[in-house]
């Protein structure tokens, strides 16, 4: 039972089977990673025919504080119990969502760009827990790719009126009461309600729920859930700069370094990781065919909007 959406309007919108799900193949591949009696050498072979799937649990193996200095180049029992099984079934939800969910009725919604900035999402979630070391890199990838999946609910549940909102311009947090004030809930909530039922654990339902206003969560900045929250929320604005106009990203580096500050990170490290991320995105939006570039080197620029006045 969901937490975030009253509940006879979720399972209104479950029956009605509008709402993105996953299927073949990874759909497959979810069920097996529940089973109790799992057999793990039927699932690696699962896992081998998914290239794109298989790809990306292989880097994320062999991020150095996961693999403990061991390589892997191939999918193997070892590499998905490295893992973890929780985080395969997470991933093969995310990718199948990403390649089934690319067109739909609602025609202001631009289906393009939504999963080129979550794919792109997703990389700076992963970078970013890798390196602050809030939750597993896997898991951070997977929760940030799905933190604004409740837009894309909105767009295939209710196309003709979530078009209409959409058509007034409307961003941030005016939207989300809009979206309140329309449907009963807002797509923050709508995307809670969705990887709780996926079965995500609380502690990622809850950051995504609030990734939008931290400041709301009524959480001590010092609470692990409220640093995850933040590292979202963070992760939300590097997306936001991988594709953003030239003039668009100048505008948004102020808001990049004061998001820097709550999880204590310095200019030098906030422009690494920008241009880590550009370079994964490259590369993963080339995977998937959603648009995706590398971004300039941000360090010059960071140091210029830290010197503005205000």
């Amino acid at each position: 039972m969901s937490c975030y959406v009253e509940h006879q309007i979720f399972q209104e919108l479950q029956d009605s089977e509008v709402l993105p799900a996953p299927s073949g193949v990874r759909l497959k591949i979810m069920q097996m990673c529940q089973q109790e009696d799992i057999a793990l050498a039927d699932l690696v072979a699962q896992v081998q025919g998914d290239p794109i799937l298989a790809g990306r649990l292989i880097q994320i193996a062999n991020i150095p504080n996961i693999n403990k200095g061991r390589m892997v180049a191939a999918v193997n029992i070892d590499l998905l119990l490295m893992v973890g099984l929780h985080a395969v079934r997470q991933m093969a939800l995310a990718i199948s969502l990403t390649e089934s969910a690319r067109r739909g009725d609602c025609q202001e919604f631009d289906y393009q760009r939504f999963w080129s900035r979550s794919t792109a999402m997703a990389c700076a979630g992963q970078a970013l827990g890798e390196l602050l070391q809030v939750a597993p890199p896997a898991e951070m990838f997977t929760v940030a790719l799905l933190a604004d999946i409740g837009r894309l609910g909105l767009a295939s549940a209710r196309p003709r009126r979530y078009g209409e909102l959409l058509r007034s311009g409307v961003q941030g947090a005016a939207l989300r009461a809009q979206e309140k004030d329309l449907f009963g809930f807002h797509h923050l909530e709508l995307a809670a309600a969705m990887m709780q039922d996926w079965l995500f654990p609380r502690l990622f339902c809850e950051a995504v729920l609030h990734h939008g206003a931290p400041e709301q969560s009524g959480l001590d900045e010092a609470d692990r859930q409220q640093r995850l929250i933040r590292v979202l929320e963070l992760a939300a604005c590097v997306a936001d700069l991988c594709v953003a106009s030239e003039a668009e990203r100048t505008a948004l580096l102020p808001r990049l370094l004061r998001l820097g500050g709550p999880v204590e990170l310095p200019i030098a490290t906030l422009a690494a990781i920008c241009s880590h991320v550009s370079q994964d995105w490259s590369q993963w939006g080339a995977l998937l065919k959603v648009p995706a570039r590398v971004l300039p080197e941000l360090g010059t620029e960071l140091v210029a909007a830290l010197q503005q006045p205000g």
